[in-house]
């Protein structure tokens, strides 16, 4: 810890003196070091909290039901005080947001896992419980949740890539790590991992993805009825492909040409990255003509003007926080970063809403789900352009409330957290 905490400062040194000339990285520090961290009658001289770190908004929206629960107090009949600590800045707009109003959470910028800021906040506060989502490993932070109450890895995920990174500061991690009660890892091959850093077995649990308790967003009928009258062609069957990433558009495009010669179809593209849509343009443009395509805040902008039935073959979705809208009103549902080696995204929003999924063969980070869907036949895994158009000639939407009910297992984590 000693050796820990010398080589931070030393490297806080160098940042503050690279922040002098460079005020985004200079806001970035004073907002998580120099934040106000004060009691302000959060808590009453016999409460407790319960703090919860996660990175961003994705650790966010797939714990928000565990927050509730704590908050409501349904398995001890006791409503809980919570702070919740956050590292960027997106991920502390969308939590302040949900929670600026209530008095029983308070919200922190993560300082860094700054020794002395960590240790303010677990003086100023009763922190009586410490749950890590995911799995962050900040030794400041391990050491005075484990002096002051029970820590908590939720949701624990450790790739091969990360393993081999933490091998390398074995000594340190181990030690760290340890100092949790409980270890909830999403797989097998997780808790694998987690071993060959050195961690007890008898603190590892293998439970499901947080992700089986989100309730995702239905759109209402007059949602519907506003995309049917200016995007979405109902009398067509809509392909839509979430969060691609480059060259996933080219092979979508290859089969949307081959599949489409009787103008049955309909491709709606949703990048992960908006920055990329002027290069997917330029990809559609080689196969198809400037009429055939339209962004999406453009037809948006020119509803008011536009006639119902006009509507483009192709929909490049360059908006973001709307791509489950059109998972709801699609045919078939692609989920990127699958065709590619990046690995795949989630694949439970389309099987929320009763769509089968269609994903390449690189789905290394979502092996579990993946897994899960596969012994119910709810998910499509093609292997190239030929077996996606096969795919297409198909349709079947598939019935999978019984698949999240069986695979939410977020009463037998809060079993472990709160007795």
């Amino acid at each position: 810890m000693i050796l820990y905490n010398l080589l931070r400062n030393l490297l806080y040194f160098v940042i503050m003196i690279l922040a002098i000339f460079n005020g985004k990285l200079l806001k970035f520090f004073k907002s998580r070091l120099f934040q106000k961290i004060e009691n302000d009658d959060f808590l009453n001289s016999d409460e407790e909290a319960i703090f919860i770190h996660f990175s961003s908004v994705g650790e966010f929206n797939l714990t928000k039901e565990l927050i509730s629960e704590i908050l409501e107090g349904k398995k001890t009949g006791k409503k809980e005080k919570v702070i919740l600590s956050v590292m960027t800045n997106t991920g502390f707009e969308a939590v302040s947001k949900e929670y600026s109003e209530n008095r029983n959470v308070k919200i922190f910028y993560f300082p860094l896992d700054d020794f002395l800021a960590i240790r303010k906040i677990y003086k100023k506060y009763k922190i009586k419980k410490t749950l890590i989502i995911e799995t962050e490993i900040w030794p400041n932070l391990y050491y005075f949740a484990a002096k002051n109450g029970e820590l908590f890895i939720v949701n624990g995920r450790l790739t091969e890539k990360k393993l081999k990174s933490y091998l390398k500061f074995g000594w340190i991690v181990k030690k760290t790590v340890n100092r949790a009660k409980k270890i909830m890892v999403q797989s097998v091959s997780d808790r694998e991992r987690y071993e060959k850093l050195g961690i007890k077995r008898d603190k590892i649990k293998v439970y499901k993805n947080l992700k089986y308790s989100i309730k995702y967003n239905k759109i209402s009928e007059d949602q519907k009825k506003e995309y049917y009258d200016t995007v979405v062609d109902r009398n067509k069957k809509i392909i839509v492909c979430g969060s691609t990433r480059p060259d996933e558009e080219k092979i979508w495009l290859d089969v949307f040409e081959k599949i489409n010669i009787n103008n049955e179809y309909q491709l709606i593209i949703v990048p992960r990255h908006l920055k990329r849509v002027y290069e997917i343009e330029k990809m559609i443009l080689e196969k198809f003509s400037r009429n055939d395509y339209s962004l999406f805040t453009k037809i948006e902008k020119n509803k008011k003007n536009s006639e119902t039935g006009k509507y483009k073959k192709i929909v490049i979705v360059d908006k973001m926080g709307i791509l489950t809208d059109f998972y709801q009103l699609a045919d078939f549902a692609f989920v990127g970063g699958t065709l590619v080696d990046i690995g795949g995204h989630s694949i439970l929003e389309p099987l929320y809403y009763g769509k089968k999924p269609i994903i390449g063969k690189y789905f290394q980070n979502i092996e579990e789900i993946v897994k899960d869907a596969k012994e119910l036949g709810f998910i499509e895994i093609v292997e190239n352009e030929d077996e996606i158009v096969e795919y297409l000639k198909k349709f079947e939407n598939v019935d999978t409330r019984e698949f999240f009910e069986k695979n939410n297992e977020i009463n037998k984590i809060l079993d472990e957290i709160l007795y």
